[in-house]
């Protein structure tokens, strides 16, 4: 199976959800792959992003001390394929000598494999499946990037974006929350 080490390009909000969207590392190729995730695995993967400690440790970061506590090294995470629109990865580990092996969401693999700077893989079936040209006209009418595009969110998503906040508060990850806070205030100023 031939893969693509991919890097985050955006992590937005859509009409259906939030999204991470990958896309090629090293690569002229301009197709990422959207992979639409829950606002608490979003949380988890924006704090890693934006650099932001919080007081506790969350889920991935748990299981990263786990792991580590055990004498296991996260080597890589690989998305290897989609079946009925789901996406499917695999965590590697090395302990010792012993290379270990977990499916796993993607979601989660790609929250674990930034806390410990491990690769990102894609097969380059999901790639060819799946993959789109982003191109897409921001308030001025100019074409940008998906990395620079601020989305519209349709008022459906007020509901999302309050269930995130109020994750960010109970993690007491306050910027991330103000963060959100002004997507919300946003939100309800352009409906």
């Amino acid at each position: 199976m031939e893969f693509y080490e991919v890097k985050i390009s955006d992590i937005s909000l859509t009409n259906v959800g939030f999204a991470v969207f990958l896309r090629p590392k090293d690569s002229d190729d301009k197709r990422v792959v959207p992979i639409f995730i829950g606002p608490l695995e979003t949380h988890s993967i924006t704090t890693v992003i934006d650099g932001t400690k919080p007081p506790r440790p969350m889920t991935h970061d748990l299981m990263l001390y786990m792991l580590t506590s055990l004498g296991a090294t996260v080597i890589k995470i690989t998305i290897e394929e989609i079946i009925d629109s789901t996406f499917y990865a695999k965590i590697q580990l090395q302990k010792e000598e012993e290379i270990i092996t977990l499916d796993a969401r993607p979601s989660d693999s790609i929250a674990l494999a930034l806390r410990a700077n491990a690769p990102i893989f894609i097969a380059k079936s999901v790639l060819d499946e799946t993959g789109i040209i982003m191109k897409e006209e921001d308030m001025s009418g100019e074409s940008v990037s998906s990395e620079k595009k601020i989305q519209a969110l349709p008022k459906s998503n007020l509901q999302i974006l309050e269930e995130t906040l109020e994750n960010a508060l109970k993690t007491e990850d306050y910027e991330t929350a103000a963060k959100i806070r002004d997507q919300i205030k946003k939100l309800i100023e352009n409906s």
